[in-house]
């Protein structure tokens, strides 16, 4: 199954109240939990009294009573048909329980919908909630956060138009400065102490006017690197200097020739907005770079002369953002309701409900929709 970004399949089925608990909760009961069955040294399979459990909810322990019983660990010592409500113990696992009881605390679907299902209906949802929104939101205090990314192409703005727009926004740009000096010929990126973990697992980076790939991130430091990619050369580089994730590119080549490209760097000669997914590039760079080493002669409006390498959406995810995936998914499962009752010749439809969550749909799309910024 799809993992899911926004949304998981215990707050869909909660939203929809066909959520059912072991032990129940029930007034006047006496919650314990459920008895799987009982070891022998060599049974692997046993079923839960319920099918449909969800993602997330369910924790099987062993003991000769329930009191006396420690957890047991998943894909160690079981794995569970979360559909059918099989549960396989691994060798680990028949080893462990031996001949103790297994028991078992789970929700589960009060429907006849598995949780395979309410996971793909998610999954669509989160596609959805993109497109309406034209972004993406990822958790940023993940570690190593896996931030979609992009490469673009534009015209040339010429000498002195300096503003382009990136196409997606907001731009994400990880930055941090070097915490010891590079040499040239270095092998790794020693960032400031704990900034490593807020950089993606691989990806590419800008030192100076170098642009650097890594593969890898160890605490602190980027690993696996190429120096000088593309156009650009290795360099030497000091303790302090800035290491930025969002890579801006012009080329003066004329038309009809394959394009060379000048990096530039942070912070003399470029600048980011990345709420409004700006990219400056400074008066003094152009001017140097006209007037003195002859970069940046392109004229306006020659295609593919401005290349911006980055990674965008939002570094959180609001709560509305969940709502939204929810309310989308339970519109896309009333929708399966109603096709499923007409199949079946069924006349309960009331086409007024498929749209009764509209509204909220609508205030959170406006709120968090993000319109292209054009070039001009």
């Amino acid at each position: 199954m799809a993992t899911l970004k926004y949304a998981t399949t215990l707050q869909l089925v909660a939203v929809l109240n066909a959520k059912k608990d072991i032990p129940s909760w029930e007034i006047a009961a006496s919650p314990v939990k459920e008895t799987v069955g009982t070891g022998d040294n060599s049974t692997t399979i046993f079923y839960l009294d319920h099918k449909n459990i969800i993602a997330g909810s369910y924790t099987l322990y062993k003991g000769i009573t329930e009191s006396a019983a420690t957890a047991l660990t998943e894909t160690t010592h079981y794995t569970i048909d979360k559909d059918k409500g099989k549960i396989t113990l691994t060798t680990a696992g028949v080893t462990l329980v031996g001949t103790n009881n297994i028991y078992g605390e789970y929700s589960y679907i009060d429907l006849d919908i598995p949780d395979s299902y309410f996971n793909e209906v998610i999954e669509r949802a989160e596609k959805e909630v993109d497109n309406f929104l034209n972004t993406i939101f990822t958790d940023g205090t993940a570690t190593n956060p896996s931030y979609p990314s992009r490469i673009e192409y534009q015209s040339s703005h010429g000498k002195y138009d300096r503003v382009y727009f990136s196409d997606k926004r907001p731009i994400i740009d990880v930055s941090s400065v070097l915490s010891a000096d590079v040499a040239s010929g270095g092998t790794a990126i020693a960032l400031t102490a704990g900034d490593g973990s807020k950089f993606p697992s691989s990806g590419t980076i800008i030192v100076g006017n170098e642009i650097i790939t890594y593969t890898g991130v160890s605490t602190d430091s980027l690993t696996g690197i190429t120096r000088g990619v593309d156009d650009s050369d290795a360099a030497a580089h000091t303790a302090a200097d800035e290491v930025h994730t969002t890579v801006v590119e012009i080329s003066s080549t004329p038309e009809g020739s394959s394009p060379t490209w000048n990096a530039l760097k942070f912070p003399s000669e470029v600048a980011i907005d990345k709420e409004k997914s700006k990219i400056f590039i400074f008066q003094n760079t152009i001017l140097e770079d006209v007037y003195v080493v002859n970069i940046m002669i392109a004229k306006p409006d020659v295609a593919n002369r401005f290349r911006l390498r980055y990674l965008y959406g939002w570094d959180s995810i609001p709560v509305a953002i969940t709502r939204l995936c929810l309310l989308l998914s339970k519109r896309m499962l009333m929708n399966d309701t109603v096709g499923s009752s007409i199949f079946k010749g069924r006349n309960e439809f009331r086409p007024e409900m498929l749209n009764v969550d509209q509204v909220e749909i609508n205030q959170i799309v406006s709120a968090y929709i993000e319109t292209p910024m054009g070039n001009t």
